[in-house]
């Protein structure tokens, strides 16, 4: 009679844990992302405003284009980073709900773009570039989706706002389509819905 609920009580106490555990190292991999291109396409933007001769002429174009490679080294070494702690035995475990959620949102961001990309393969390359610059609403509405999941399954309604957010910049980058305001609006959305809530998930793992 006391085994029953005894194990009754430890599986809930996994499920609590796989749900708001320690934080997976692709927070890691995510916070980099967020930050490195976030910074990268609000600093492309400055650069248009200021213009690319004046950049040349004042001699910090060299530098800008170290910090760029140096922004992708950075990456690369935190998705190595990420893929070998995935294989330690000691990673941090996630919910398989949480983990079929995020998996399946990025499969579906792969065949729309094979889609996109099979849609437009016979179209100009003057008219193929409007089906390329579609890709950022809709990785921000699967992005939005999958937030939107997490936010249920983890208890953490605060990530509702991330959701609502990913619909509200998907809308905003549709648009505004190629105009100068684009870079700035993708800039944001990095920082905003990648970068900040990475962050605030890793400090609660470490709290």
């Amino acid at each position: 009679m006391t085994t029953e609920p005894s194990a009754d009580l430890a599986y809930l106490k996994r499920m609590a844990l796989a749900g708001r555990g320690r934080a997976a190292p692709a927070l890691v991999l995510m916070a980099v992302f967020g930050f490195v291109y976030g910074v990268t396409f609000l600093l492309n933007h400055l650069l248009m405003v200021i213009g690319w001769d004046r950049v040349e002429a004042s001699g910090w174009w060299p530098v800008l284009r170290f910090s760029f490679l140096a922004g992708h080294l950075i990456f690369l070494a935190a998705a190595l980073w990420t893929g070998w702690r995935y294989l330690q035995p000691d990673r941090p475990r996630v919910s398989r709900a949480a983990g079929a959620v995020w998996s399946g949102a990025f499969v579906a961001f792969v065949v729309t773009t094979v889609a996109i990309i099979l849609f437009s393969r016979n179209e100009p390359p003057t008219d193929e570039v409007f089906a390329v610059y579609f890709h950022g609403p809709i990785l921000l509405v699967l992005w939005g989706m999958a937030w939107w999941a997490t936010a249920f399954l983890t208890e953490r309604r605060w990530l509702l706002l991330v959701a609502a957010g990913s619909f509200g910049f998907a809308l905003a980058i549709a648009w505004v389509g190629m105009a100068n305001p684009l870079m700035v609006l993708m800039g944001a959305s990095l920082l905003l819905l990648a970068f900040l809530p990475a962050v605030i998930l890793l400090r609660e793992g470490r709290a």
